[in-house]
């Protein structure tokens, strides 16, 4: 399954920077060349969703963020759930469902000067409402939401239908 939900002709961030976005829903694996970040929509056994606070872009995502040198793409979504709420997650529980296409239209950004691709995978946690501590300053006050107080907090966000279509399965 792959189908392109979006696609957003200039997404602005809080940098300056400016890209073409296309929002993909796609359980495939982006090749790990292309991806320079990876996010988790992550969700708890009674439906709540997690949601972290971003004092650089100044909005409500979900945990994520950019690999590092020789990581992998799955080892930097467990990296930054750790480091944004506390959680540990393993391999096997996160299962692709989305891609962010960044096409550069500003000479600078936080992906790779030619784009490249953010992988979106979804894990769902067997309890209810786990304590959340962030231990890293990038993205901080993590908080389990509804899916009505998510999409109140992030809903206008280019990237909330891609996000979004998660909360509606």
């Amino acid at each position: 399954m792959r189908r392109l939900l979006e696609r957003v002709e200039r997404a602005t961030f809080a940098d300056g920077s400016a890209a073409q976005v296309e929002l993909w829903l796609d359980d495939a694996l982006v090749p790990a060349d292309e991806v320079f970040a990876a996010m988790v929509v992550l969700q708890d056994a009674v439906g709540q969703w997690c949601v972290v606070w971003s004092p650089r872009r100044q909005e409500w995502s979900i945990p994520g963020g950019g690999r590092e040198a020789d990581e992998t793409v799955v080892g930097c979504a467990i990296r930054e759930v750790r480091e944004e709420t506390g959680l540990v997650l393993t391999a096997d529980q996160l299962k692709p469902v989305g891609q962010e296409r960044f096409s550069p239209l500003t000479g600078h950004g936080r992906w790779p000067p030619g784009g490249g691709s953010m992988q979106l995978y979804a894990a769902r946690l067997a309890v209810a409402a786990p304590p959340l501590v962030a231990v890293e300053d990038d993205a901080v006050d993590p908080q389990w939401v509804s899916g009505e107080e998510f999409e109140r907090r992030a809903g206008d966000r280019f990237w909330w239908p891609l996000i979004g279509s998660q909360l509606t399965g």
